[in-house]
């Protein structure tokens, strides 16, 4: 039996790099999937992937900063499956930026994704826990961001570090009632989203001690083990998935 049979997790920005390795993951451990991106035809895709492990998904296409967006979607996959057990907030965007040259469209953008984003579907997933008394496990994606400073990415930086802080007060407030909550903060990993391959792998080769970069499965199996009961006594923890490179 999988090490998540019988359990429905929501993940969002589920179409590609961490989201669709996180989703394969879940679904070849036996967990049905609520799934959100906003691009569909990407996430029928990865959907179907999931679905030749025996497993059923039920897919929208989400902005995740619009509450009725996300309510809507929680609704479904409850009406669908019954319950949510495992909550995932992968979905993000990043943009480089000189801090004096980001404009109010682009922070604004970015805050109402990476962060009003984790909020909404963290504030009403716990309310459905709440009501059920079902002891839940949120896992948010933080960054290797939230802990250093990088140049050209204070937006991005700050969200993470926001993301960060929310899952710790979360995991503090709702402790007692049995819900977790962690964060994962991936370094640097090989997604589309990753600007300047050639270079962040010669960067990795040096500086990394692993000296690779990181794979989405890397996250994914994480993800796992968050999301699992073999994680039943860890909670408010941010844990790096960086390849050694907080060591320096």
């Amino acid at each position: 039996m999988g090490r998540l049979a019988g359990k429905t997790a929501l993940i969002t920005g589920a179409a590609r790099g961490i989201g669709r390795a996180i989703v394969l993951r879940f679904a070849a451990e036996g967990a049905d999937l609520v799934l959100c991106d906003l691009n569909l035809e990407s996430l029928h895709a990865v959907a179907a992937e999931a679905e030749s492990h025996g497993v059923t998904t039920l897919n929208q296409r989400v902005d995740v900063s619009q509450r009725g967006h996300v309510q809507g979607l929680v609704d479904a996959g409850i009406a669908q499956f019954g319950m949510i057990d495992v909550l995932v907030n992968n979905a993000g965007i990043f943009f480089n930026a000189p801090f004096e040259q980001t404009s109010d469209e682009q922070y604004d953008r970015i805050m109402d994704i990476n962060v009003r984003g984790v909020f909404l579907a963290s504030q009403i997933v716990i309310r459905h826990w709440l009501e059920r008394e079902i002891k839940g496990s949120i896992i948010n994606l933080a960054s290797i961001g939230a802990a250093v400073a990088f140049v050209d990415s204070s937006a991005y930086c700050t969200t993470k570090g926001a993301v960060a802080t929310m899952t710790r007060c979360i995991a503090l407030e709702y402790g007692p009632r049995g819900i977790r909550a962690n964060s994962m903060a991936p370094g640097i990993i090989d997604t589309p989203m990753l600007p300047s391959q050639e270079d962040n792998e010669r960067w990795a080769k040096n500086r990394i001690p692993l000296r690779r970069l990181g794979l989405p499965e890397d996250v994914a199996d994480l993800a796992l083990f968050l999301a699992s009961d073999e994680s039943r006594y860890i909670t408010g923890e941010m844990i790096f998935v960086d390849g050694g490179w907080m060591l320096d």
